[in-house]
């Protein structure tokens, strides 16, 4: 009788435990939301953080594409869903908080070291007017996303690889 439950076979209490967990999971987001971002450049005062949270989602995962193979095992991909949960959170998604600018952060970091770099990033930070901190709903922080001029710019520079002309490539042998 165990052995006849603990299989994964299509219409067992396993395998529909499996395919799709009937245990909720929960996950819960917390902020810190700057309150005088401001004051800490202009009077260097120290930063006043409030904490936000929780903001708590049920995570459902299932197994979609399921293909059984005949030595046994099965291949699949999990996908992941994730539901709100209003009552279980503090307030709704469209909390606004402030918060560091990751991509203004991690632009200078990733320069940080080799001066042009540091004085093309500046300049360019400087030119589109970009803040260390930014103010976001909790949604857009968690999943929506939203637009980022850096992200943008970024995303618009083309890969390492295409800087090399055609002529430097090596051609192999038939």
């Amino acid at each position: 009788i165990l052995n006849s439950q603990l299989v994964i076979e299509e219409g067992t209490a396993a395998y529909n435990a499996w395919v799709e967990t009937p245990i909720p999971v929960y996950t819960k987001f917390y902020f810190f939301d700057m309150i005088n971002p401001s004051d800490l450049f202009h009077s260097h005062e120290k930063p006043i953080l409030e904490e936000r949270g929780p903001y708590t989602f049920r995570e459902v995962e299932k197994k979609a594409n399921l293909t059984w193979h005949e030595n046994g095992t099965i291949s699949y991909r999990r996908v992941k869903f994730w539901y709100f949960e209003r009552e279980m959170s503090v307030g709704p998604l469209t909390d606004m908080v402030t918060t560091i600018n990751v991509p203004v952060v991690g632009s200078a970091e990733f320069v940080r070291g080799d001066f042009f770099m540091e004085w093309g990033i500046s300049d360019m930070l400087s030119t589109i007017e970009a803040r260390i901190f930014v103010k976001r709903t909790i949604g857009e922080l968690l999943f929506d996303g939203y637009e980022d001029t850096v992200m943008d710019i970024g995303s618009s520079l083309d890969s390492e690889d295409d800087y090399f002309e055609e002529e430097d490539e090596v051609e192999k042998d038939p």
